[in-house]
């Protein structure tokens, strides 16, 4: 059956399961049935095949964005492969003047001597006048990677967008990973006090976390995503076939998020990753979109219940405490969900270990998750060479925490966690770190899976 944009936009419980409609070509260029999710308010997640050309005629009033510029922004790597399927769809509808300043800047500096700069876009050319039937869609890119969710990319974008006149009914599109999504995020949440942005995730990452439920920031020396807002999108694609330009290595990354999901909270999910991790890696189509789905529901769910993140929502950040802390030390050359999944090994060991009477996760348990972990090529053990008590300093400023009190998330049986993360002893948790290390260290070095994108250098602005 045929769904036009407007009833997608009216109805935000409506719900298309592709497994009882026939049999469809998932090709980019035919799109296939999708599912929507509902998160908090008007803001919904999107899931399917062929969605990256449909969005524009979907930016409408009908769907709560009313702008006459449209700013996307994207990366070096993501550009390059999707920017101009993107533009396409919009030059396809009447009204809307293309501008693309990405590309221009970036054809200009191939043909010159000197490299790419971003910087160099605020001042590409002058503004670009429309009148006012028509509509404005402007192009910004940054350089791939976490360096660049910094203050100085955030103030570029800004300096770009008041540079082209944009005002508050701007709309702002973030296509890319986790870090696109979360640096466009936060300069939406402040542009002009806030205006409206969607979201294209184009990583597993992106998809399963870092696109839903509306938290932005931006990292500092003194740590990841320590300067933020809270900032819902209007939308969220989840697209399917973005999924195939990623490398193996990219593509597990997040699925280790979506270990996570099911080990604090969906025990079917969690099966489901233990038992089909072959399938899930060659992106069997029906496992890796049912996979897809089961986890973003499962945070979407969570933040209608705690947007701010005042206890329940705190949760999903179980392996984030000893992740983040190797991220800040050891990224890019550990990415997100490899750090996430070292973490959640190692805190899933604390829990172990406090001696609570409802705790029914035991070693047998703990190896099962390590293993799981393990059977999708993410490391288990904490890397050579980290001093724990820089490790410690870095879980200092963790946003779980209550004073000097470090908090984490206990999962006390396989898809079961407490409601709030519970205090956690300095001692318990450097030891748990101490033992990951002196394992790790009995192994040989982690390899990681093929990528697309080599990462060999650690030591970001957050090593600092």
């Amino acid at each position: 059956p045929t769904i036009s944009a407007t009833a997608r936009c009216k109805s935000s419980t409506l719900h298309i399961h592709a497994l009882l409609l026939p049999t469809m070509s998932h090709c980019v260029s035919c799109p296939g049935p999708r599912r929507t999710i509902p998160v908090i308010g008007d803001s919904k997640v999107y899931v399917g095949r062929g969605l990256l050309s449909q969005i524009p005629s979907e930016l409408t009033p009908a769907c709560g964005i009313k702008a006459s510029r449209f700013i996307i922004v994207s990366d070096g790597n993501v550009w390059p492969l999707y920017g101009k399927r993107l533009l396409d769809a919009f030059k396809a509808l009447p009204g809307f003047i293309v501008h693309d300043v990405a590309s221009s800047a970036a054809a200009a500096a191939i043909n010159s001597s000197q490299p790419f700069d971003f910087k160099c876009q605020c001042c590409v050319d002058e503004p670009v006048d429309c009148s006012d039937t028509e509509k404005l869609v402007l192009t910004f890119q940054v350089p791939a990677g976490e360096n660049s969710k910094c203050r100085d990319v955030k103030a570029a974008i800004e300096d770009f967008m008041l540079a082209h006149r944009c005002n508050r009914d701007t709309c702002m599109i973030a296509m890319g990973g986790g870090v696109v999504g979360d640096l466009v995020g936060y300069v939406a949440a402040t542009f002009m006090r806030g205006v409206p942005y969607v979201q294209v995730p184009t990583s597993s990452t992106a998809m399963i976390d870092s696109s839903v439920g509306g938290k932005t920031a931006i990292n500092v020396p003194a740590g990841k995503n320590l300067i933020g807002a809270f900032h819902q999108p209007v939308s969220v694609y989840a697209d399917m076939d973005l999924l195939v330009s990623l490398g193996k290595r990219e593509l597990v990354e997040g699925i280790a998020e979506a270990i996570k999901m099911g080990c604090i909270r969906l025990p079917k999910l969690y099966e489901l990753l233990e038992a089909e991790p072959e399938k899930i890696m060659n992106l069997d189509p029906v496992l890796i979109e049912e996979m897809m789905y089961d986890a973003i529901r499962g945070k979407a769910e969570v933040v209608a219940e705690d947007e701010k993140e005042a206890g329940l929502r705190s949760t999903l950040n179980w392996g984030h405490t000893i992740g983040h802390a190797i991220e800040a030390l050891m990224s890019p050359a550990y990415m997100h969900g490899e750090c996430v999944a070292i973490g959640c090994i190692a805190e899933a060991d604390v829990a172990m270990r406090m001696g609570r009477e409802d705790m029914m996760l035991d070693a047998a348990k703990v190896e099962r998750i390590s293993k799981c972990f393990e059977s999708y090529g993410l490391p288990i053990h904490m890397p050579r060479g980290l001093a724990i008590e820089t490790l410690m300093k870095k879980m200092a400023l963790d946003k779980k925490n209550r004073g000097s009190t470090i908090r984490c998330t206990i999962v006390t049986d396989l898809g079961v966690s407490l409601a709030q993360p519970q205090p956690v002893s300095k001692e318990l948790m450097a030891e748990a770190m101490e033992r990951s290390m002196e394992q790790g260290n009995k192994r040989p070095d982690w390899t990681p899976l093929e990528g697309n994108h080599k990462f060999h250098v650690k030591g970001g602005q957050m090593a600092k």
